[in-house]
């Protein structure tokens, strides 16, 4: 009997006897035993805190695989420092990211989120005084 590269990978992966009992289940309970990831829409919460009571608010959206857009506009350096080390502590331990968009603005990512930078040079022309 000639098998097939398919027929000798599924054999290896789920050999005759597992086939058999998977043939044996309606397609009903092989639908339920499937599962298709469809990636969501990503929901951006934006914020600009003034003081460290509206922190949690912001961690609970990090949590629930919500972004989160910061603006420290608002708020001295020690307060910025501390509530950006405690999201940043909040997107590791739900291993997302911390990304710096300017001095004032920072976005927390949840685990399948990325953002992607592109930096653009600019040029300016100069003009050089001609001699004469």
């Amino acid at each position: 009997m000639a098998y097939g590269l398919i027929d000798k990978l599924t054999n290896f992966l789920m050999p005759v006897e597992e086939a058999a009992e998977f043939e044996q289940l309606s397609t009903r309970e092989r639908k339920a035993q499937l599962r298709v990831h469809v990636p969501t829409a990503l929901k951006v919460f934006i914020a600009s805190p003034r003081n460290e009571d509206e922190v949690r608010l912001l961690a609970d959206c990090l949590k629930n695989n919500m972004a989160v857009l910061v603006n420290y506009e608002h708020v001295d350096e020690l307060l910025k420092q501390g509530i950006h080390d405690f999201l940043s502590g909040v997107a590791f331990v739900i291993e997302g990211t911390a990304e710096r968009i300017s001095d004032n603005i920072y976005m927390y990512l949840p685990l399948y989120a990325q953002i992607e930078k592109q930096l653009f040079a600019v040029s300016i022309p100069t003009y050089v005084k001609k001699k004469g």
